[in-house]
């Protein structure tokens, strides 16, 4: 809300104090629980920490395959505009619309998606591989 700790200090204490004070006393499965306890809480404090920016950062990819003014159509919030069209998209890929060019733009937002979803899931991940788009030989 408006006050002090916010919801991204809260998470911040959770995590600090979930992987400091109470991992090191666990072992065995109480361990391994708090430790996918502690990933749940540091997803969700990047997700807090990264707004709505990696929905801006999909719906610009989404721009490049559609065109601005039919991302704008899906309508609601960005989030909402990025559900509906991955719908579509993943609709389109079934029926194989991009069956002979999945290159340039479906490969762009695709890529685009796993990024922005592996830099909340994910990060050190992202930043030990190395991504490069395909050519077109």
């Amino acid at each position: 809300m408006f006050d002090r700790p916010d919801r991204l200090d809260l998470l911040l204490a959770a995590e600090t104090t979930l992987r400091d004070e109470v991992l090191p006393s666990l072992d065995g499965g109480a361990r391994y629980a708090a430790l996918m306890v502690a990933s749940a809480i540091a997803i969700a404090r990047r997700e807090v920490e990264a707004g709505s920016e990696p929905a801006r950062t999909v719906l610009d990819a989404f721009a490049e395959l559609y065109g601005q003014d039919n991302v704008h159509r899906a309508g609601g919030d960005s989030g909402e505009r990025v559900r509906s069209l991955l719908s579509d998209l993943a609709r389109e890929i079934r029926d194989g619309e991009y069956d002979d060019d999945l290159l340039g733009p479906v490969h762009g937002v695709l890529t685009t998606l796993v990024v922005e979803r592996l830099k909340c899931s994910n990060p050190r991940f992202l930043e030990a591989s190395e991504y490069s788009q395909p050519s077109r030989s």
